[in-house]
């Protein structure tokens, strides 16, 4: 389905092109924040073209649905003109640039220019349901049928355990399986190219780059602490056979990571030789800075196609999670539900002690108590937990970042966007627990050499892996790969996941303000030696 209108370039027809998409989004059930986004999309799209635009020129806006994705498009006909690159040099102060950089830092937003058109293209998508409301349903439905069926026809569940409900999860979880690899890859390389939009800002981005890395090791250090204590134990030392061998282990793995030939990792599912071929394809690309825009073009569309398709394939997982379940149920290996609570307090555990970190750097580096930085954070970081959704906060943390922590408007307006990308260190703590978790149910065992490969394509999914809902099964799919575990356990695995959002989200917002709030301290300090 897909709707288009033309409009006057001009100023004037900003609120008759904003309510036209306010009113076209208002018939799909899309979030308020996502409107507003496209709202602004819109207008900062037709400020850019506006300037160097010729008297009665005119563009088109059209919206184009595929399954529950909304691809909001600005067509205008002309010389080439994208609004996603700043200039290198300008005499334009920084807050006439404001609107731009937001425009840049919506991050779902793409631009292309073939036979005289510009292309500024918005992603958006429907308002999901609530994933934990559907997964704790499918999850309760598959624990009361499954006990019931124990009790009172137990043979006739494992009749229905090897005819049905096996061989569905087989089907569903091979079809992920293949799908995972060319979003791995496109969703990597697109991470990298798209950040030459945002690289203009170098100072505010130096910042933010060392607190989302430093945030990473951390995240990386807490979690191999924790796997060492709880789930390696003892086997680091039965098959690692000694320190030697463990840096033997890492060497392989970082000698490894280059392949013989670009084809072999994607036949093979090697994810981290996919992953270094993406770095390395994104930052040609960034290096060109867009002089092959129909490669970017492919590779955009590609990504959208295969983003699409795993995001029909992810709306299924409460099914997966219900015939999973009930699966593990009637074979007789419910005690694993049980066994879940135990990683949940430790992955919970981890958080709140990255949590104290960061509030030791605020009151380190800000020179503020913990507890007034919470108290001004609370609003935005409650939204954030209470939904599980990053940009429900959007406006909330904006608001108090600006008038109540007084960081200037521009680093906000930059910060929270890329922070939506670059800050989801959770992931890491959460992936390898889980994943050992898993391995433990299926009586796997992995020393510390083993697990460090594991924790370095945690770091690296942390970033290129999209923030969409959904994204458990993606990623758990890529580490039990790696692992070697049975793609049976993913149902259990994005289970734990999807509980575990709120408070991931929650923190992850936590990672961008205090980032903002150091990288406004570093900026200051350089004003005033420049005094």
């Amino acid at each position: 389905m897909e709707t288009k209108k033309f409009f006057s370039l001009s100023l004037d027809s900003i609120e008759s092109a904003t309510a036209f998409v306010r009113d076209l989004l208002e018939k799909y059930n899309c979030t308020k924040m996502d409107s507003v986004r496209a709202q602004l999309f819109v207008e900062e799209t037709i400020v850019y073209w506006k300037k160097d635009s010729e008297e009665n020129e005119k563009f088109e806006i059209s919206l184009r649905k595929r399954f529950k994705t909304i691809t909001l498009s600005m067509n205008y006909w002309g010389e080439q003109s994208n609004p996603l690159t700043l200039p290198e040099e300008t005499d334009e102060a920084e807050m006439d640039l404001i609107g731009q950089n937001i425009l840049i830092g919506l991050s779902s937003v793409t631009y292309s220019y073939d036979n005289g058109c510009n292309n500024v293209s918005y992603t958006l998508k429907e308002k999901p349901i609530n994933p934990a409301m559907t997964t704790a349903i499918a999850l309760a439905a598959a624990i009361i049928i499954g006990l019931g069926l124990l009790h009172f026809a137990p043979a006739t569940g494992v009749l229905i355990a090897s005819a049905i409900l096996t061989p569905l999860s087989s089907i569903f979880f091979g079809f992920l399986n293949a799908v995972v690899i060319p979003v791995l890859f496109l969703s990597a390389i697109g991470s990298i190219f798209n950040m030459d939009n945002i690289s203009q800002m170098k100072i505010i981005f130096k910042s933010l780059l060392k607190w989302c890395v430093g945030i990473m090791v951390l995240a990386s250090v807490i979690a191999l602490a924790a796997a060492q204590l709880f789930y390696l134990g003892n086997s680091s030392a039965a098959s690692s056979g000694g320190n030697s061998d463990l840096w033997s282990q890492v060497g392989k793995m970082i000698f490894g990571i280059i392949p013989a030939n670009i084809i072999q990792p994607f036949l093979d599912g090697n994810t981290l030789q996919i992953m270094f071929l993406a770095i390395i394809g994104g930052i040609v690309m960034l290096t060109l800075k867009g002089r092959f825009p129909f490669v970017t073009k492919i590779i955009t569309e590609a990504n959208l196609i295969f983003s699409t398709i795993l995001d029909a394939v992810c709306s299924l997982m409460p099914w997966v999670v219900f015939i999973s379940i009930l699966n593990m149920m009637v074979s007789g290996n419910g005690g694993a539900l049980f066994g879940a609570i135990g990683v949940i307090a430790l992955i919970l555990v981890c958080f709140l002690i990255l949590v104290l970190i960061m509030l030791l750097s605020v009151a380190l580096i800000e020179k503020m108590s913990p507890i007034a930085y919470l108290k001004s954070a609370a609003p935005f970081l409650l939204i954030a937990f209470s939904t599980a959704s990053s940009s429900a906060s959007f406006a909330s943390h904006n608001a108090t970042a600006i008038f109540k922590q007084d960081i200037r408007d521009y680093v906000v307006n930059f910060s929270i966007p890329v922070g939506v990308l670059f800050n989801k260190q959770t992931v890491i703590i959460y992936m390898v627990l889980t994943s050992l978790f898993m391995a433990g149910y299926y009586q796997m065992t992995f020393s510390i050499g083993e697990i460090i490969p594991v924790i370095i394509l945690c770091m690296i999914l942390s970033v290129a892996c999209p923030p969409t809902p959904g994204m458990g099964a993606f990623l758990f799919t890529i580490a039990f790969n790696l692992m070697g575990i049975p793609l049976e356990g993913l149902a259990l695995a994005v289970s734990i996941d999807i509980f575990l959002d709120y408070p991931c989200t929650a923190i992850q917002v936590m990672i961008t303000n205090i980032g903002m709030l150091h990288t406004e301290h570093m900026l200051r300090i350089k004003e005033s030696k420049a005094i």
